[in-house]
């Protein structure tokens, strides 16, 4: 058909008119939660998984599986920076209604500057600069800022990831005024596990601006079985 562009599904390597394919969307496990707002902290086994987090709205696409973790891991170590646009446009399609109270501005989970020079890029901003650009919501990657060089989260214990990540985050001096100035915020993470990375940057968000809300923003969540 002429104007439909064809390429490579990201999933299946079949031709498509998108990204994913309609067959692979379809094939997708997604999550359902209740209620009009999406939140996923009123699911049982969610809010289970997450219960040392004291924030409490969140969004989010699916549990970490394939296909979508294959996606993720693709863009975090592999730079298929395709994949970023992919995920923000299933963040969208699964979880922005209309009518729901939007966020002012996105802000994206920052990496410590000796992580960003040896990846050259954060994966949550490239998925974040097009969920800006499918919602028009701005996306602010220079106010939170990553500061302390921490151990990597993955094998650590819950309590070893709270510690780890004690003074782990601060606000750009000349972003204090204009962070104050927002009501209602969308956090980004890719990849929530335990919650402690978002919780902590989360809490200090609040220590600064009490009164702003934080709506926690994520692609997949690894569920607790």
């Amino acid at each position: 058909m002429r104007g439909v562009k064809i390429q490579d599904c990201l999933i299946c390597r079949q031709s498509s008119s998108g990204l994913i394919c309609s067959y692979c969307q379809q094939d997708l496990l997604l999550f359902t939660p209740p209620g009009a707002d999406k939140n996923l902290m009123f699911c049982p086994i969610i809010s289970k998984g997450l219960k040392k987090v004291d924030f409490t709205q969140l969004l989010a696409v699916a549990d970490y599986q394939w296909p979508i973790s294959g996606l993720l891991t693709g863009l975090k170590f592999s730079a298929k920076l395709p994949h970023a646009k992919a995920l923000a446009q299933l963040f969208v399609e699964h979880n922005l209604k209309s009518g729901m109270k939007l966020p002012q501005v996105i802000i994206p989970m920052p990496l410590h500057n000796n992580r960003y020079l040896w990846r050259k890029y954060n994966q949550s901003y490239e998925i974040c600069r097009h969920l800006s650009l499918f919602t028009t919501i701005p996306c602010e990657h220079k106010i939170l800022l990553r500061t302390q060089a921490t151990k990597p989260q993955t094998n650590l214990s819950a309590s070893q990831r709270t510690i780890n990540l004690r003074k782990a985050f601060s606000i750009a001096p000349c972003s204090l005024a204009q962070l104050r100035q927002y009501q209602h915020i969308a956090l980004f993470d890719d990849v929530i596990t335990t919650g402690a990375t978002t919780n902590a940057a989360y809490l200090y968000l609040k220590k600064i601006h009490p009164q702003l809300r934080i709506d926690i923003w994520s692609i997949c969540i690894t569920l607790k079985t």
